[in-house]
């Protein structure tokens, strides 16, 4: 019986494999919290030789290379899967997708978790430097934000 199901097993794996070999395999990028974007993009983690072999550091810089792929080679000639490591990824500004950053039935572009790994994209500021004070009677906390006192910046959530 082990061996019928080992064999069944093998059968399947192979397969597997034969249904995708005629499929072309993904261009692949990869970005992380610790990664720069000076790097290739093209390897999950930065080479232990150094030289620029690592993940970029943005979300914006995997799509800006996918477009200058796209311009090198006349369009997409594989699909792209671009993978992003986790950890908090701040964003000081939106990330624009245009439809020039789509891609195809036949070449997908595909935005995802690195397996087992979860991004988090934050656009959430840290507000620094409270300090306890009293309002009417009570205790509170206060903070100092000089962009919002001068109208460079307004908010309209806070989380704590």
């Amino acid at each position: 019986m082990c061996q019928t199901l080992a064999l069944c097993g093998f059968v399947l794996v192979v397969g597997a494999a034969m249904a995708r070999a005629g499929e072309p395999r993904p261009i692949r990028f990869y970005v992380s919290p610790y990664g720069n974007d000076q790097w290739s993009g093209r390897s999950p983690s930065r080479s232990l030789l150094g030289g620029k072999g690592g993940p970029f550091a943005t979300l914006a810089r995997a799509r800006d290379a996918i477009r200058d792929l796209r311009k090198a080679e006349g369009g997409l000639k594989k699909p792209v899967v671009v993978s992003l490591r986790g950890g908090v990824y701040r964003l000081a500004e939106p990330v624009v997708f245009t439809p020039e950053d789509s891609g195809t039935t036949d070449c997908p572009i595909t935005y995802a978790a690195y397996r087992g790994e979860t991004p988090l994209l934050s656009a959430g500021v840290a507000v620094t430097g409270w300090k306890e004070t009293q309002v009417n009677g009570q205790k509170a906390w206060r903070a100092e934000l000089p962009d919002v006192k001068e109208g460079k910046w307004r908010f309209q959530q806070l989380f704590v």
